[in-house]
């Protein structure tokens, strides 16, 4: 059992101002008919026993949706310096990243013009609460929320006969643009993409995102779990269309985690890396994202940036923050808020949650409070980012660790 999130802690965490809360900018909102939720095919996220998508919207200042754009765009490019600086000077223990995938980043990266990453989210504090934006993490690979952020909360608008164009959702026309500018970067290639999962529902709305972008652009496409994918080493990918019948794609997206492969699926790895650097296949995300999904990269970002503002402090050693101020523990690869440990500035655990993480390293972040109400509620900005800044939207949780239980937010500019 997780305990019960206490808000504030005398000399460790900061007391919350009433100035700063969020309260103000919440708008009721009637929910989105279900004749419309069962047309998108969005039943999913509107299940009697969830309590997921929030019938409010987050009222946003034009002048605050620069300021996350212009982070985003800022810490992307941060990214790629940071990146460049690992593959100089070898620093692949220290990104935490696998001897496996080495050859394969390098390459993807060296020619990212041919392998662009198409989409990625990052999380960041502060901003509506009148504090600096901070980054917390970067969801590079296979970023969640996309169909919540793409699609409910452009409807929530349309629900309540509000301007949909006051609101910051660019994100699937990004990916859009992407890979029709993809199919003109490779002429040759057959025009069919082929969508994998590893069968999670939700991972499957998310992938469908990506599939009628892809045929808006002007490309077939085709599903397939990972179990219905074939891997030729001397050929390419193949997706199974009936027992005796394969057709070959020259694309391959797959929502499943560079991680998975290389730490669980080594042969593949080894397969992948072969037919991507004799360029059989494109694969989106490109095998980079691995590295900028490390968390370790925090670390590293934070001793090229010292005290940039907007990082927050990040270590491999814990004992750099005891003492000093409140901070949290992630491993490296963990995901959906598992395996994180939140600490007051004496080191006393105040939340936490467990995990089939934990066998990963660990990386220490200082801790920065969230938007929060009156009720005790955080408020966590996800930003996209595909090419460029592209889209905003929030989750809500009764806890400093947000995590799957974590509610969904839209949000209106004012």
């Amino acid at each position: 059992m997780r305990p019960a999130p206490t808000f504030f802690f005398p000399n460790s965490f900061k007391a919350y101002e009433h100035n700063n809360m969020v309260d103000d900018r919440l708008i009721d909102i009637k929910p989105i008919p279900s004749k419309v939720v069962k047309k998108l095919g969005l039943k999913h996220f509107f299940a009697p026993d969830m309590e997921y998508i929030v019938d409010e919207l987050m009222e946003v200042h034009p002048n605050e949706i620069q300021t996350y754009r212009d982070a985003a765009n800022q810490l992307y490019k941060m990214y790629e310096e940071a990146a460049q600086y690992v593959i100089d000077n070898d620093l692949w223990e220290a990104a935490g990243i696998p001897q496996n995938a080495i050859e394969i980043i390098k390459y993807t990266w060296r020619n990212r013009d041919q392998h662009p990453h198409l989409y990625g989210r990052f999380d960041i504090s502060g901003v509506i609460d009148g504090k600096p934006g901070k980054l917390i993490e970067f969801n590079a690979d296979t970023a969640t929320v996309l169909a919540e952020s793409v699609i409910i909360q452009r409807e929530q608008l349309m629900a309540n006969k509000m301007d949909t164009s006051k609101q910051f959702n660019d994100t699937f026309k990004f990916i859009r643009e992407s890979l029709k500018n993809l199919m003109a970067k490779h002429p040759h290639r057959e025009p069919t993409l082929l969508v994998s999962t590893l069968g999670h529902e939700e991972d499957f709305i998310s992938a469908d995102m990506i599939a009628q972008a892809a045929e808006r652009a002007g490309m077939e496409t085709l599903f397939a779990d990972l179990p219905e994918v074939e891997f030729a080493p001397d050929e390419g990918i193949f997706a199974r269309l009936r027992d005796d019948e394969y057709l070959q794609v020259d694309f391959w997206f797959k929502l499943i985690p560079w991680e998975f492969i290389a730490f669980e699926e080594p042969e593949l790895m080894d397969i992948l890396t072969k037919l991507v650097v004799e360029e059989k296949v494109i694969i989106l995300n490109p095998a980079y994202t691995l590295l900028f999904q490390s968390k370790a990269m925090l670390t590293i970002l934070w001793n090229l940036f010292p005290n940039h503002e907007l990082l927050l402090k990040t270590s491999f050693n814990p004992d750099e923050f005891k003492g000093k101020q409140a901070y949290v523990e992630k491993v490296i690869y963990g995901r959906e808020g598992f395996n994180i440990t939140v600490f007051d500035k004496y080191g006393d655990t105040k939340e936490w949650n467990q995990g089939d993480y934990a066998d990963y390293p660990s990386i220490y972040q200082a801790y920065d409070q969230l938007p929060m109400d009156e009720d005790g509620d955080f408020y966590q900005a996800g930003v996209y980012f595909a090419g460029e800044a592209s889209g905003l939207a929030f989750r809500r949780r009764d806890g400093y660790i947000v995590d799957e239980d974590a509610e969904f937010i839209g949000h209106y500019i004012s």
